[in-house]
């Protein structure tokens, strides 16, 4: 069965790093309207280890393995970035039209909030917590955008996956 987000006309597949997120402004969060939480991605990351979409020792290869074995729209996984962990301790990978895209999370400069892709954006979503963010997007349209040939696509978090 095809899912809600194949059956949307125009959807082209990403390329796995050519991405960027757009997010409408009505769904934008105020920084005084989130909880606070602990500000260190090592209280984080123990936070996470319980979760069946965390995968605390797996690299880039394994995550993206997994997703591509699972071959379902909306499998993804959480793991440690491989970027610099300071600012993008976390990597959010995400399966969608046999494409997987791995979208840095960062912890902002507040330490108390996360928000997806990279820095410089006017607008985006803040969470207090990686576990928040991935909540959200279990419900709501995850938002991605191919850089190199324009085309927005959109999928939510559906199916927890593991190497």
């Amino acid at each position: 069965p095809r899912s809600w987000a194949q059956s949307l006309p125009g959807l082209i597949p990403g390329q796995p790093q050519g991405y960027n997120l757009l997010l409408p402004a009505e769904r934008r969060t105020s920084l005084s309207s989130i909880a606070t939480t602990q500000n260190t991605s090592g209280a984080q990351e123990g936070n996470l280890l319980g979760q069946p979409w965390y995968s605390g020792n797996c690299d880039r290869h394994a995550a993206e393995s997994a997703l591509l074995r699972c071959q379902k729209d909306g499998a993804y996984t959480v793991r440690p970035s491989s970027g610099p962990h300071g600012t993008q301790p976390f990597t959010l990978a995400v399966l969608l039209h046999g494409r997987v895209f791995n979208i840095p999370i960062r912890r902002l400069a507040d330490g108390r909030h996360y928000a997806l892709g990279r820095e410089g954006r006017n607008h985006e979503e803040l969470f207090s917590s990686v576990a928040a963010m991935v909540q959200h997007y279990t419900q709501h349209p995850l938002p991605l955008l191919d850089r190199q040939s324009g085309s927005r696509q959109l999928t939510c978090l559906l199916f927890p996956t593991k190497p």
